[in-house]
């Protein structure tokens, strides 16, 4: 089994949120120079240790909940106590700004268009702003987190802007392009953190989530509706020419996996439908990332 810290921060989730920074950068361009390289680096490592932070937090917050939903999770199941587990979540938000700051640094010495890099200050800022007002229960908080919808697309504009963050290195955050691909994650995520809340309804007794106001299979409703919805960003890029529309083969495996889920709804299979979900914003984003590619 992998250790308490690792499972804590999600380090898979993690990863893959490192690795989409770089899908954003490929998004506006295929060829870079050093400094973009180390700038793309550099915003990879602020957005994993972010993301590991907050993780880091929701577990400390939720380890109650989770003590019915998830007890393997490491501070319910004992591998790590909550005083280890927020020494973590501070560590690592703690990198994060670091290596912002080195990002700045270095555009700051070695880039010439340091204006044009200056977004990724102000969307780190609005990502620790979802961050609060997501986790944080306190009086100066939204407790988005407590507030059904609105707390499930608070997470997935968090998603959507990692892919935006990651143009922001490379001076891209005005390509349209960028803006659709985190359109279609965060459409999809939305989704997931629907049926997401479904799954776990019984145990969450502190939270108002969209189940347990709309009922789950109107849950369940709305988030099909937003599968459907990504379709069109999906789609859209190669409809309008934006990429070769040959090669919109390549979102094949994105849109079989989505339409797969509208059954597995039906039958109330919530875990396998949020999976399906995350495999098919995984296969999305794989799918421009491949098209780029290949076209350039």
């Amino acid at each position: 089994m992998a250790h308490p810290v690792w499972r804590l921060i999600r380090g898979g989730n993690v990863l893959v949120g490192a690795s989409t920074v770089a899908v954003g950068a490929l998004m506006v361009t295929t060829t870079f120079t050093q400094v973009e390289l180390v700038l793309v680096l550099l915003h990879a490592i602020c957005v994993a240790t972010f993301m590991a932070a907050w993780n880091a937090f929701n577990d400390v917050q939720d380890h109650e909940t989770d003590a019915v939903n998830h007890p393997e999770r490491p501070i319910p199941s004992g591998a790590l106590t909550l005083i280890q587990a927020k020494a973590v979540g501070r560590a690592t938000f703690l990198l994060s700004i670091i290596a912002l700051l080195a990002a700045m640094s270095v555009a700051a010495l070695y880039s010439d268009h340091l204006e044009s890099w200056l977004p990724s200050i102000g969307i780190w800022f609005v990502a620790f702003l979802l961050m609060f007002h997501y986790e944080m229960v306190v009086p100066a908080s939204f407790m988005l987190k407590h507030k059904g919808l609105s707390g499930n697309l608070a997470i997935s504009l968090l998603v959507g802007i990692v892919i935006v963050f990651g143009a922001a290195a490379v001076n891209g955050i005005l390509t349209p392009l960028v803006w659709i691909v985190a359109m279609v994650a965060m459409l999809v995520n939305a989704a997931r953190e629907i049926v997401k809340d479904i799954e776990d309804e019984s145990g969450d007794e502190d939270r108002d989530t969209l189940p347990k106001q709309v009922g789950a299979e109107r849950a369940r409703a709305i988030a099909q509706l937003l599968v459907l919805a990504s379709l069109i960003p999906l789609v859209a890029p190669y409809a309008r020419g934006i990429l070769p529309m040959g090669l919109l083969i390549l979102q094949t495996p994105a849109l079989f996996v989505l339409v797969t889920v509208k059954p597995r709804l039906y039958r109330g299979e919530d875990h396998a439908a949020q999976k399906s979900l995350r495999l098919a914003m995984l296969l999305g984003l794989t799918g421009f990332l491949a098209t780029v590619l290949i076209s350039a």
